[in-house]
């Protein structure tokens, strides 16, 4: 398979003719024609500003490396540990009584419930419950009264008015 010649597209411009051993490059007569403007452009080059390079390496502080080797130390020797050195430790369980006045406590509130739980319904007198209908004061009625008296007036019946302004001023001594 790989003897066998074999021709793949790269590009738009340019095709390539593989063998197993060299490739040939199309001849430049076969290449298309580049605008003059921009060919003269490429072989001028442009003019770039003279900038400095600054090269900026930052490297680890002394105590970054420590820390870094600390952690990487620990980390091996929690790897490498042998847990068969380690010995059990007994459990000590201690069972922690209530004291005396939790108890009392406990048994006041148990108390209570089983008397509301057991308390015979029967006992109860049977009560009707009346429902009061409570009326508006008179002040009240009033002012709503007013509210609807002004809401339906009737204004075509009033007539028009000249104010009259009177600039006379009288002062009377008080004694």
């Amino acid at each position: 398979m790989m003897s066998q010649w074999r021709q793949e597209s790269i590009s738009h411009t340019e095709t390539l003719l593989f063998t197993s051993n060299t490739f040939k490059m199309a001849a430049v007569t076969e290449l298309p024609k580049m605008n003059q403007e921009l060919a003269g452009a490429v072989r001028e080059g442009l003019e770039l500003k003279k900038v400095e390079t600054n090269e900026k390496n930052i490297l680890p502080t002394k105590e970054d490396v420590e820390v870094e080797k600390q952690h990487v130390e620990r980390i091996h020797e929690i790897e490498s540990f042998d847990s068969t050195k380690l010995h059990s430790t007994p459990v000590k369980e201690k069972v922690v009584l209530p004291s005396a006045e939790d108890i009392k406590q406990e048994k006041q509130h148990q108390k209570l419930t089983d008397g509301i739980q057991n308390f015979p319904s029967e006992n109860l007198k049977k009560t009707e419950t009346t429902e009061k209908n409570v009326l508006p004061s008179p002040t009240d009625i009033a002012r709503e009264k007013t509210l609807q008296m002004a809401a339906s007036f009737d204004k075509s019946a009033l007539h028009h008015v000249e104010t009259v302004v009177s600039n006379d001023v009288r002062v009377t001594d008080a004694q």
